[in-house]
């Protein structure tokens, strides 16, 4: 399978369904006060840089960092289609995105995930990737629905 990862307009027709299923998995996941996922125009916003994963015309996945001041990245957005899952795509997405961010010059790159069971395959991927568990960074709170994890890029 021919896959490319590529800065993405999250305002583009072509990511408008992949941001639009993001945003309807996350939603039962937790109360809307406990849901972190960007819309397209949150994801269009300054400080933001999106990945879209395509398989030939098709967008398969996404992700983004958002730039969080003080050399600080957020780590936003991963998501793989369903059919696409178990291929290892999410992992080339986030070694993209964690070399993206190094060569940005950020030295640290953090993120929140939830606790559900839907997350469990995600968080093993972070920790797989050397993310450890942190407290609340930026502007989250504790929460029983969220984790937060970081990784040091330098």
């Amino acid at each position: 399978m021919d896959i490319r990862m590529i800065e993405a307009d999250p305002l583009a027709e072509s990511m408008q369904r992949m941001v639009q299923e993001h945003l309807a998995d996350m939603a039962p996941t937790a109360p809307q006060e406990s849901r972190h996922a960007l819309d397209a125009s949150a994801l269009a916003g300054e400080g933001v840089t999106l990945f879209q994963v395509c398989s030939g015309e098709t967008v398969i996945g996404m992700g983004a960092f958002k730039d969080l001041g003080g050399q600080v990245a957020e780590l936003k957005s991963m998501r793989v289609s369903p059919e696409f899952r178990g291929q290892g795509i999410g992992r080339r997405l986030l070694d993209e995105l964690i070399g993206c961010a190094a060569r940005r010059g950020f030295t640290q790159l953090c993120l929140e995930t939830g606790t559900h069971e839907y997350f469990t395959a995600a968080r093993r991927m972070y920790q797989a990737a050397g993310f450890t568990p942190c407290p609340p960074f930026g502007g989250y709170q504790l929460d029983p629905n969220s984790m937060y994890y970081r990784l040091q890029l330098a």
